[in-house]
Protein backbone atom coordinates (compact mmCIF):
# COMPACT_ATOMS: atom_id res chain seq x y z
CA UNK A 1 0.00 0.00 0.00
CA UNK A 2 3.06 2.65 0.38
CA UNK A 3 4.13 1.92 -2.69
CA UNK A 4 0.64 2.77 -4.20
CA UNK A 5 0.91 6.00 -1.67
CA UNK A 6 4.29 7.06 -3.54
CA UNK A 7 3.49 6.61 -6.76
CA UNK A 8 0.08 8.40 -6.65
CA UNK A 9 2.12 11.33 -4.38
CA UNK A 10 4.35 11.45 -7.33
CA UNK A 11 2.17 11.35 -9.64
CA UNK A 12 0.21 14.08 -7.94
CA UNK A 13 3.45 16.14 -8.01
CA UNK A 14 4.11 15.81 -11.81
CA UNK A 15 0.57 16.97 -12.32
CA UNK A 16 0.90 19.78 -9.97
CA UNK A 17 4.41 20.98 -11.91
CA UNK A 18 2.58 20.80 -15.36
CA UNK A 19 -0.44 21.77 -14.32
CA UNK A 20 0.96 25.73 -13.05
CA UNK A 21 0.70 26.78 -16.89
CA UNK A 22 -2.48 24.98 -18.43
CA UNK A 23 -6.14 25.61 -18.57
CA UNK A 24 -9.22 24.61 -17.02
CA UNK A 25 -9.26 22.03 -19.42
CA UNK A 26 -5.73 20.69 -19.37
CA UNK A 27 -6.50 20.67 -15.45
CA UNK A 28 -9.34 18.72 -15.48
CA UNK A 29 -8.04 16.20 -18.40
CA UNK A 30 -5.07 16.00 -15.79
CA UNK A 31 -6.83 15.35 -12.78
CA UNK A 32 -9.18 12.54 -14.37
CA UNK A 33 -5.79 11.11 -15.62
CA UNK A 34 -4.68 11.04 -12.73
CA UNK A 35 -7.15 9.30 -10.85
CA UNK A 36 -7.55 6.95 -13.49
CA UNK A 37 -3.47 6.08 -12.61
CA UNK A 38 -4.30 5.61 -9.60
CA UNK A 39 -7.28 3.45 -9.72
CA UNK A 40 -5.33 1.29 -12.04
CA UNK A 41 -2.95 1.08 -9.81
CA UNK A 42 -5.09 -0.15 -7.12
CA UNK A 43 -6.47 -2.59 -9.03
CA UNK A 44 -3.02 -3.81 -9.78
CA UNK A 45 -1.73 -4.23 -6.54
CA UNK A 46 -5.43 -5.67 -5.22
CA UNK A 47 -5.02 -8.40 -8.06
CA UNK A 48 -1.16 -9.11 -6.78
CA UNK A 49 -2.73 -9.49 -3.38
CA UNK A 50 -5.30 -12.12 -4.74
CA UNK A 51 -2.83 -14.27 -6.58
CA UNK A 52 -0.46 -14.24 -3.81
CA UNK A 53 -3.24 -15.36 -1.49
CA UNK A 54 -4.27 -18.36 -4.41
CA UNK A 55 -0.69 -19.09 -4.43
CA UNK A 56 -0.15 -19.76 -0.44
CA UNK A 57 -3.45 -21.20 -0.50
CA UNK A 58 -2.39 -23.67 -3.35
CA UNK A 59 0.66 -24.27 -1.86
CA UNK A 60 -0.68 -24.97 1.88
CA UNK A 61 -3.16 -27.68 -0.22
CA UNK A 62 -0.40 -29.43 -2.13
CA UNK A 63 1.05 -29.74 1.17
CA UNK A 64 -1.64 -31.21 3.18
CA UNK A 65 -1.78 -34.04 0.50
CA UNK A 66 1.46 -34.49 0.14
CA UNK A 67 1.54 -35.14 4.09
CA UNK A 68 -1.25 -36.91 3.62
CA UNK A 69 0.14 -39.19 0.78
CA UNK A 70 3.13 -39.87 3.34
CA UNK A 71 0.64 -40.98 6.17
CA UNK A 72 -0.75 -43.07 3.59
CA UNK A 73 2.87 -44.46 2.39
CA UNK A 74 3.54 -44.94 5.60
CA UNK A 75 0.93 -47.11 7.10
CA UNK A 76 0.94 -49.07 3.78
CA UNK A 77 4.52 -49.99 4.32
CA UNK A 78 3.85 -51.05 8.12
CA UNK A 79 1.03 -53.43 7.06
CA UNK A 80 3.15 -54.92 4.38
CA UNK A 81 6.10 -56.01 7.35
CA UNK A 82 3.85 -56.94 9.49
CA UNK A 83 2.13 -58.94 6.51
CA UNK A 84 5.64 -59.86 5.70
CA UNK A 85 6.80 -60.93 9.07
CA UNK A 86 3.50 -63.13 9.67
CA UNK A 87 4.14 -64.83 6.35
CA UNK A 88 7.59 -65.83 7.44
CA UNK A 89 6.36 -66.85 11.03
CA UNK A 90 3.87 -69.12 9.18
CA UNK A 91 6.65 -70.79 6.77
CA UNK A 92 9.19 -70.98 9.68
CA UNK A 93 6.29 -72.79 11.24
CA UNK A 94 5.46 -74.98 8.32
CA UNK A 95 9.28 -75.69 8.05
CA UNK A 96 9.56 -77.01 11.50
CA UNK A 97 6.14 -79.43 11.38
CA UNK A 98 7.50 -80.69 7.88
CA UNK A 99 10.89 -81.62 9.82
CA UNK A 100 9.28 -83.09 12.44
CA UNK A 101 7.38 -85.33 10.27
CA UNK A 102 9.89 -86.28 8.48
CA UNK A 103 12.22 -86.87 11.42
CA UNK A 104 9.14 -88.90 12.67
CA UNK A 105 9.03 -90.33 9.27
CA UNK A 106 12.88 -91.74 9.41
CA UNK A 107 12.55 -92.80 12.94
CA UNK A 108 9.63 -95.22 12.03
CA UNK A 109 11.73 -96.28 8.56
CA UNK A 110 14.84 -96.73 10.86
CA UNK A 111 12.56 -99.37 13.47
CA UNK A 112 10.83 -100.98 10.59
CA UNK A 113 14.70 -101.82 9.05
CA UNK A 114 15.85 -102.97 12.67
CA UNK A 115 12.99 -105.01 13.02
CA UNK A 116 13.36 -106.71 9.76
CA UNK A 117 17.04 -106.90 10.52
CA UNK A 118 15.58 -108.95 13.84
CA UNK A 119 13.62 -110.68 12.07
CA UNK A 120 16.08 -111.95 9.41
CA UNK A 121 18.67 -112.50 12.19
CA UNK A 122 16.06 -114.89 14.42
CA UNK A 123 15.08 -116.58 11.41
CA UNK A 124 18.56 -117.36 10.68
CA UNK A 125 19.19 -118.33 14.09
CA UNK A 126 16.44 -121.03 13.86
CA UNK A 127 17.96 -122.32 10.49
CA UNK A 128 20.73 -122.55 12.18
CA UNK A 129 19.53 -124.40 15.17
CA UNK A 130 16.98 -126.69 13.05
CA UNK A 131 20.69 -127.45 10.95
CA UNK A 132 22.55 -128.50 14.38
CA UNK A 133 19.45 -130.39 15.46
CA UNK A 134 19.23 -132.15 12.00
CA UNK A 135 23.49 -132.70 12.03
CA UNK A 136 23.24 -134.19 15.62
CA UNK A 137 20.28 -136.95 14.92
Amino acid sequence: MKINNMVVAAVAAVFALSLSACSKEDVDSAKSSMSEAAETVKEKTSEAVDSAGDMASDAMDATGEAMSDAGDAMGDAWEDTKDAAGDMADEAGDAMDDAMDDAGDMAEEAGDAMEEAADDAADAADEAADEVKKAME
